[in-house]
């Protein structure tokens, strides 16, 4: 659904779907969503459940099912799933553009924003993988450009962005996030990082940190590790901040709140 996938399923809200409700000053519309796709398949999933079993499978499972089923498709390992999520009632865009990563944030902010979820500096690595596809706008690359040196940007690969990027709009131009591999769920974007080839400043980042760059390059020589790996952190990722019993909803539409 967008170019950070393993923030789709959650926001500093938790695992609760409110990112699918349709509504003035909702997450939708929070510039952090602004390259999020999908929400019309995931509605007619839930509207073809309804038609069935009404009222018992929330979004917030459906959208975890979808995650994993679309991360099968592209080759990561298979990870089991536990349901009876209930979805969120409240969706705030101001919310989601305080906490949401946007590529600009340091190691420090990001390994923060993890534990909070009950994450550790492993599963920040191992899930930013996660950037070897996709696309981010030019809006949120213009930063590593203004501001990187020599030694953290290949001077093709900037070349490169700097052309892509003078044209249009900053908003709606869209670069791959993983320049060379682009439709290959691989280890391609850790590869990329050693040879200073990471698309937003967060990611070449981690290269540079002490407690990211061990996991970097373990992720970049075990193809395998990280696949099987990035399915363990996507597992985890789902149960962050579930909302389970009267905290929440089942809701009959998931673009809506039930009244």
């Amino acid at each position: 659904m967008r170019a950070r996938p393993w923030l789709n399923l959650i926001d500093n809200q938790g695992c609760d779907a409110s990112i699918l409700i349709d509504a003035p000053g909702s997450e939708k519309y929070a510039a952090a969503s602004k390259t999020l796709r999908g929400f019309e398949l995931i509605e007619a999933i839930k509207t073809e459940l309804e038609a069935k079993c009404p009222k018992t499978v929330s979004c917030a499972d459906i959208l975890t099912a979808a995650t994993r089923d679309a991360s099968r498709e592209v080759g990561v390992s298979y990870w089991p799933l536990v349901y009876g999520r209930k979805d969120g009632r409240q969706s705030r865009k101001e919310a989601a553009d305080k906490y949401v990563p946007m590529g600009r944030e340091s190691v420090t902010d990001l390994v923060a924003f993890f534990e909070s979820m009950g994450l550790n500096v492993r599963d920040l690595v191992v899930l930013s993988g996660a950037h070897t596809i996709g696309k981010a706008s030019c809006a949120a690359v213009k930063p590593r450009l203004c501001k990187s040196k020599p030694e953290t940007l290949d001077g093709k690969y900037g070349d490169f962005l700097r052309r892509k990027c003078r044209r249009g709009d900053a908003e709606h131009e869209r670069v791959e996030l993983d320049g060379v591999r682009p439709t290959a769920f691989d280890n391609g974007y850790y590869k990329n990082l050693e040879r200073r080839m990471g698309l937003l400043e967060t990611d070449q980042k981690m290269l540079h940190d002490s407690r990211t760059r061990s996991f970097v390059q373990e992720m970049a020589r075990e193809p395998e590790e990280f696949k099987r790996q990035f399915a363990e952190s996507m597992r985890w990722l789902g149960n962050v901040q579930v909302l389970t019993g009267s905290e929440g909803e089942v809701r009959s539409k998931c673009s809506a709140v039930n009244y």
